[in-house]
Order: C-alpha cells, then sequence, then structure tokens
C-alpha cells in the first residue's frame, strides 16, 4: 500500500509539519485569563466524588489529630515560628494580597469577564465552605476541637480557618476556567499562603490543612452538582484556528469519544468555492496536554513494565512526533488518513493536527458487515508491515481502525501514542489489540480465523501472549468490557485455528494496585500489631498469671470454627461432598487468607470443588453463596446483639488511649467516608445503572443457586448452621480467653466487639487485618469495662489461636491436599 496523496489548497508542500507567526486571533485579555469560553458543556465525574472523599477524609484526620495529638502542630511551629523579623513583612503581605486579594480579583474577572458559570461556582463553592466552616465553629467552639488546658503560645487554635476555607474554595472553583498560566499563579498562591498562615501565626499547621481540605470539598461537592466544565475548546474557536490554518470546514463537532489530554473534532472540509470534500479530523493539544502526557508517563513507568511512548514536552513536539510517525507507516505499507496540517495557532498556542478520513466508520461504530474477511486480512498485513519497520501504533481500539467502504479496507489512525523501534512486546500488544478490537465488532471465530489465515505461528504466539485486559488500551478495556467472555474465547479459538500452544499470559504491569494496597495494608498491618506485641509484653505479667485450663478451651473452640466452616461448606452444594476433605480445605484457607486474603480463600474453594467433579458455574456459585451467607448471618447477629450491647459499651472513656486505638478511629472514619463517597457516586445516574448492570447477573446466579439448595431442608440448615456456629465459636473463644485472665462480658458485647473489629480489619488491606483487628478488638474490651492490660492478653491468646498459628497447619493441609491431587 501506499500513502494517499495529500493536498492542501492553500501549500502545495506535501505533508509538510509549519509554524506560522502568530496571529491577533482572541488577542483579548479574556482569552489571556480564562480558556475557552465553552461553559455549557459539563459533565458530572466520578473524580470529582473521589475529591470529595479524600477531602472528607483529609478533614477528618485533621480532626482526630486536633482532638488527641498536639504534638505534631508544636513539632512543626518549633521550627517555622516566630519568622525572622525581617521577613514578617513580606509574610503579612503574601497572607492579606493572597489569601483577600485571589478571592476579590478572581470574583471580579469573572463577572467582568461574562463568566456567569464560573462565577456561580465561585460564589457557591465559597457559600459552601462557608457553612461548613460556620458548623465546624459552633460545634467545635472557640478552641478548635482541642482538650482544655492545650495551649499553643502565639496562634489562635479556633478550627477552621474562615479565610483560608474561602479562599480554596475560591481558587479551586476557578481552576478549570483559566488559562494554563493563570492556573499556575492560581496554584503557587495556594502553597504560599497556607505557609504564610501557619508562619505568620494566623493558624496551626493543622487547622490550615484542615481548611484547606473544607474548600476542595466544597468545590467538589458543586461540580457534584452542576457537573465540571470539559475544558475543551469550543466549536467556534476551532473552527477560527482552522481559519488560520488555512482549512476550509463545515459541520463541525465534537468527536463522540474523548482522549484525556486531547480534543478531537469531525467537520467536512469545504474548498473555496464552499463545495464540500472529505471528512476531517481535528485533534486539538490544547492547556492539559502536557499535564496529561507527563502524568500518563508517570503511572505507566510506577505501574507497567513499558513506560509507553516517548515523552514530548511541548504540544508542537506531539503532533509533530505523531505526524512524523504517521508518515512513516504509510511509507511502510500501512493504510493511514491523508495529513492536511500539523502546527500551532491562536494565542494560546494550541497544536492541531489535522487530517482527511476515509469515508466510512469506526470500528466502534460499524457493524460487523461494514469489514468483510479479505479487510480483515488486510489490517493484519498492514500490522505485519509496520512489525517489518518496527513501528508500534500503540493504542489500536474500535475508535482507532476506521472501515473504508470505498476500498474494502481498514485504515489505521491516532497514533499520538505511536513509536519507532519498537520492542517485540510493544509489537506483539498492538496484534493483541487488533485481535480485540476486530473481536469485539466480528465476533471471536472470524477474528480468530482471520489473525490465524494472516500472522505466522511466532507472532501468533505472541499476540496470544498479550491477549488480556491489561495489555490493551484503556479505550479498548472498556469495549471489551461488555463482552466478559470475549478475550478467553479469542485466545482458546486463535490457539486452535493456528495450531500452536496456548501459550501463559503475560503480565505487563510493574505492580498492580490490589499488590501495592496488599504492600501498604501489610505496612500498617505490621506497625499495628508491632504495637500489639509491644503492649502484650508489657502486660506479660498477666499472660503468665493465666489460667490455662481456659486457654487451651479457647484452644479447642477455635478451631471448631474451621469444622463450622465445613459444614456450612458441605451445604452450599447440593450433592454430597467428603466431610475429612472439605474440612482440610477450610483449615487450609488459613494459609491461604494470609498469603492472599478473601480472593485466594474464594479460589481455594472453587478450584477444590472442581477437582470434585463439579462444574466451573456451580463451583463459583458456591464460593459466591458462602459468601453471600457469610455476610447477611454477620449482619443479622450485629443487629440482633447490638441492642444488647448499647448499653454496655462507652467509647468516651478510653479516650485516654493512645497509638493504636487511633488508628482504629482513622480507619473505621474511611470506612465511612468511603461508604459516603460511594453513595455520592451512586447518585450519578450513569454510575448507578452501570452498577446495576453487573450486579444483576452476579446477584440472579446467587439467587437461582441459593433456590435450589433451599429445596433441601438438610442443606439448608447445615448452610446457615454452619456460618451461625462458626461465628458463635469464634465469639466464646475471645469469652474463654478473658476468663482465662478472670474478666467477663456478656456474649452479645463479645459478638458486636468482634464484628466491629472485623469491619475495621476488612477495610485494611492487610493481610486477614492483621495488627488492625488486634488494636480494634482491645479498643472494644476497653470500652466494654475491661482493663487494658485483660484486654491485650486475652486477645493475643484468642488471636493466637484463630489466626498465627493456625496458618502453620493450613500450609500443612494444603500440602496434603496437593499431593492427594484433591485440588
Amino acid at each position: 500500500m501506499t500513502l494517499r496523496t495529500r493536498k492542501s489548497q492553500h501549500d502545495p508542500r506535501d505533508g509538510e509539519v509549519r509554524a506560522r507567526p502568530r496571529s491577533g486571533l482572541f488577542r483579548s485579555w479574556r482569552s489571556v485569563v480564562f480558556t475557552a469560553a465553552d461553559d455549557d458543556r459539563r459533565r458530572r465525574r466520578g473524580s470529582d466524588g473521589v475529591r470529595l472523599a479524600f477531602a472528607l477524609l483529609a478533614l477528618a484526620c485533621c480532626l482526630l489529630i486536633i482532638r488527641y495529638n498536639s504534638r505534631i502542630d508544636r513539632a512543626i511551629i518549633q521550627v517555622i515560628y516566630p519568622a525572622p523579623w525581617s521577613i514578617t513583612w513580606l509574610i503579612t503581605v503574601v497572607y492579606e494580597a493572597g489569601s483577600l486579594g485571589v478571592i476579590c480579583v478572581v470574583a471580579a474577572v469573572a463577572v467582568i469577564a461574562r463568566r456567569w458559570a464560573a462565577a456561580r461556582d465561585i460564589a457557591l463553592s465559597a457559600a459552601v465552605a462557608a457553612a461548613a466552616s460556620g458548623v465546624l465553629v459552633a460545634l467545635l467552639g472557640a478552641r478548635g476541637g482541642r482538650p482544655a488546658g492545650v495551649e499553643i503560645g502565639g496562634y489562635l487554635l479556633s478550627f477552621p480557618v474562615l479565610r483560608i476555607a474561602l479562599f480554596m474554595a475560591v481558587a479551586t472553583a476557578a481552576l478549570p476556567y483559566l488559562a494554563r498560566g493563570v492556573q499556575r499563579l492560581i496554584e503557587t498562591f495556594i502553597v504560599l499562603v497556607a505557609l504564610a498562615t501557619a508562619v505568620g501565626g494566623h493558624g496551626l499547621p493543622v487547622n490550615v490543612a484542615g481548611s484547606l481540605a473544607i474548600g476542595w470539598g466544597a468545590t467538589a461537592v458543586i461540580r457534584l452538582v452542576f457537573g465540571s466544565p470539559l475544558g475543551l475548546p469550543s466549536v467556534d474557536e476551532v473552527r477560527l484556528l482552522l481559519r488560520e490554518l488555512g482549512v476550509g470546514a463545515s459541520h463541525l463537532r465534537l468527536a463522540p469519544r474523548q482522549v484525556w489530554g486531547v480534543a478531537q473534532y469531525r467537520a467536512t472540509e469545504t474548498g473555496p468555492d464552499g463545495s464540500a470534500g472529505s471528512q476531517l479530523s481535528i485533534d486539538v493539544y490544547g492547556r492539559d496536554a502536557a499535564d496529561a502526557k507527563l502524568l500518563t508517563k508517570a503511572g505507566r513507568f510506577v505501574f507497567y513494565r513499558d513506560s509507553g511512548p516517548t515523552f514530548t514536552l511541548t504540544r508542537l513536539q506531539q503532533v509533530e512526533h505523531e505526524a512524523y510517525l504517521m508518515l512513516r507507516a504509510g511509507r511502510a505499507g500501512a493504510d493511514v488518513p491523508e495529513l492536511v496540517d500539523a502546527e500551532v495557532a491562536g494565542p494560546a498556542r494550541d497544536a492541531l493536527i489535522v487530517c482527511r478520513l476515509p469515508g466510512g466508520p469506526a470500528l466502534a461504530d460499524a457493524a460487523d458487515t461494514d469489514v468483510s474477511d479479505a479487510a480483515l486480512d488486510d489490517l493484519y498485513s498492514q500490522l505485519l508491515s509496520l512489525r517489518r519497520a518496527r513501528i508500534t501504533h500503540g493504542a489500536l481500539s474500535g475508535d482507532t481502525l476506521l472501515a473504508d467502504r470505498a476500498a474494502g479496507t481498514v485504515v489505521v489512525t491516532g497514533f499520538r501514542n505511536a513509536s519507532s523501534n519498537a520492542s517485540d512486546e510493544q509489537l506483539d500488544r498492538d496484534m493483541a489489540g487488533a485481535m480485540a478490537a476486530t473481536g469485539v465488532l466480528v465476533g471471536a471465530e472470524r477474528a480468530a480465523d482471520a489473525a490465524a489465515r494472516s500472522l505466522p505461528q511466532p507472532v501468533m504466539q505472541g499476540a496470544l501472549r498479550q491477549l488480556h485486559r491489561p495489555a490493551l488500551d484503556s479505550a479498548l478495556r472498556r469495549s471489551v468490557a461488555g463482552h466478559p467472555e470475549l478475550l478467553a474465547d479469542l485466545r482458546q479459538r486463535a490457539a486452535e485455528a493456528a495450531q500452536v500452544e496456548l501459550p501463559t499470559l503475560a503480565e505487563p504491569r510493574r505492580v498492580s494496585w490490589p499488590t501495592l494496597l496488599m504492600v501498604i495494608g501489610t505496612l500498617v498491618g505490621g506497625w499495628a500489631l508491632i504495637g500489639v506485641l509491644l503492649d502484650v509484653s508489657r502486660s506479660f505479667d498477666t499472660v503468665v498469671g493465666a489460667d490455662w485450663l481456659w486457654v487451651i478451651v479457647a484452644l479447642l473452640l477455635a478451631q471448631l470454627a474451621y469444622v463450622a466452616s465445613a459444614v456450612e461448606s458441605v451445604g452450599s452444594v447440593t450433592e454430597p461432598l467428603p466431610f475429612g476433605r472439605v474440612l482440610g480445605v477450610e483449615v487450609g484457607n488459613a494459609f491461604s487468607a494470609l498469603a492472599g486474603g478473601t480472593a485466594a480463600v474464594f479460589a481455594t474453594r472453587v478450584r477444590f470443588l472442581q477437582q470434585q467433579g463439579y462444574p466451573a458455574s456451580m463451583a463459583l456459585s458456591s464460593g459466591a453463596i458462602m459468601t453471600a451467607v457469610s455476610s447477611v448471618t454477620t449482619v443479622l447477629l450485629l443487629v440482633i446483639c447490638l441492642p444488647f450491647a448499647w448499653g454496655s459499651i462507652h467509647l468516651d472513656e478510653v479516650q485516654s488511649l493512645s497509638g493504636d486505638s487511633k488508628l482504629v478511629w482513622l480507619i473505621l472514619s474511611a470506612v465511612v467516608l468511603a461508604a459516603l463517597a460511594a453513595g455520592l457516586l451512586l447518585a450519578v445516574p450513569r454510575l448507578r445503572r452501570a452498577a446495576a448492570d453487573k450486579a444483576r447477573p452476579k446477584l440472579s446466579e446467587i439467587v437461582g443457586s441459593f433456590k435450589e439448595i433451599a429445596r433441601s431442608p438438610g442443606k439448608l440448615a447445615l448452610l446457615v448452621g454452619g456460618a451461625v456456629g462458626r461465628e458463635l465459636l469464634i465469639a466464646m473463644s475471645l469469652s474463654v480467653s478473658l476468663r482465662a485472665f478472670d474478666d467477663h462480658l456478656r456474649l452479645p458485647v463479645i459478638i458486636v466487639v468482634i464484628r466491629l473489629a472485623g469491619l475495621v480489619g476488612g477495610a485494611s488491606p492487610s493481610p486477614g487485618g492483621m495488627g488492625v483487628v488486634e488494636a480494634g478488638l482491645i479498643l472494644g474490651l476497653t470500652a466494654a469495662g475491661v482493663t487494658e492490660a485483660d484486654a491485650t492478653a486475652a486477645v493475643f491468646v484468642q488471636r493466637l489461636f484463630t489466626s498465627y498459628l493456625p496458618p502453620v497447619w493450613g500450609w500443612a493441609s494444603l500440602a496434603w491436599m496437593r499431593k492427594r491431587e484433591y485440588l
């Protein structure tokens, strides 16, 4: 194939990337201060809900620090206060001008420029911040919630600092509407004003941080209500930019799907006489392009082995890079769009790349009849040509592959992530992306047959190693999300059609989010566990003085909990199971839970049932039923026991506790805030529908399987009885552990303490909640009237027999079952 001819009516030079002198377009002060004046296009973003959740979490942390630990503030002000006399005037100027000055100037400029949406967001954000600050001042009083007797000389203790909360709300509300340079100026002022407030004695450091969180959260609330501006250039602005480049266009419109960092438009080219011509694609790299590129590069470097395409410092470099790779791809034999122009224009120096497109839809919008088998074969021929030239596209998806109906082929577009001198892994990912994109359109069978016809066996094996979600482009991952079985089916069919062995999937990620959370959780849990063990060492005399008969009873009760879990597992399937093997699995899961958490426990149970002859669907349903019944049982026991335990737990009596108890409060606050954030996210109709669509099939499957089990009263009794028995046995093991130290609590109180500690431990990503659960149990028992020394010793004994020692014989059980091929 050859590169299509690219002719511009204003410049005969084919495909040249040129820089024009800056024109007088948009030279008004509004274009210098503000970004594009298209404020009507807004969207509620899930990221705003995340920002609100983080703001609430930060506020909760600040309140806890203010209440329980003033040492942080004291340590900081010893360094920064008082400031040298020679710069006190500068600190005062920054504080006054940076806070009140920015508030007044930003609000006034928004009104003068008639940016009414910006003015509305600024005013409402300030009002929400003021209201939240007023409520907190009324609740916390003049001391800002600090205990009586705490004095920090030279500082006002009141919380929040109203001026800082208002300043942060106004600044963050205005940021999306401001030009990049003004944004950077405002962000600099935020840092300087926060420092000046603390250094100048106007607010303690933690109070300042909490006030900033209030202002940030107020802006997030307004954006969730009214939506966030998309930050894209308006259609009129893009039309003027095209006119500056000498490109005539009509019917200019936004592309249906956008990519972060670039605004994509479609238009119809017009000649000098106004006649309609080809379809145009216009990609505009505006103020967010550099940030998007930097963050994407940094994120890929941290989480992926391949950090992506070459990093470009400027917008012009980006379009030059994209145009260069597209031209090289065309010369290598790929069918690519015609390059019309690639340069910068306008006072904001936005970079544009304009291309002529064939007369056909993107594969994401096409029907399977739009792409013939010959076109699929031709696509793989193009990719093999790019492979020989060592050029990788980097972002193949249904949006970047177009069906050219007239030529009967597929055109490759969107070379923004392309790279030259690519590695074999990058080239294999391109092949995998083409297989997945065509599979979404024409189905796994046709896509697999086309790949098997066109690709040599070594190339096919490399593509199959990369054919899973982590290796695909983000747009393609969203496309295959609606076809959960597609990739596995496509891999199997392609391997059979090409007569190659199905290879092991490659892992493109350097570190995954679950792994990262597990590492962080392990550190948090380890820190908490060390604190508990230190408390145990201080209570060594108490531990030694235990009644060892009760300790032995606690050991027996803790192990009987695994028997109850085995009973529950037997009841989760309709057919009989050998109880001894099931018990071995449940004991082995003590090690699985420590090594891989809940997912490992679930996988072990499913694997065991499959080895016993159960189909995969029934094995999965059994695990889901056990999880669902356990959750329901836990909630019901908590609801039943809570009224009996309500008057026995007095959290206000444990305020003097330090260290680990504060960690528990922090995690409980995070749980509440996460629940609130989830509720806010589900308030967005699109996210609510997506969650319902995802949960409905699984819920229907669980309900159907449960109905099958419910037809057998014996199985139902085993299922529910095993779940209830396990919870009661664990509670009884803690009860007799207390008996070993001459303490006693009623069983409902113990169940409530265990469930709340389990909630805290479940929120921590540490394996089994280790360390965090112990801290929660000690806090709960102390609140119920047990001395701290006895609570620490009893929790150590109970957790020794339920969490610390069981993984040892759990590992032995798993090894035995693997040897017998039960797993």
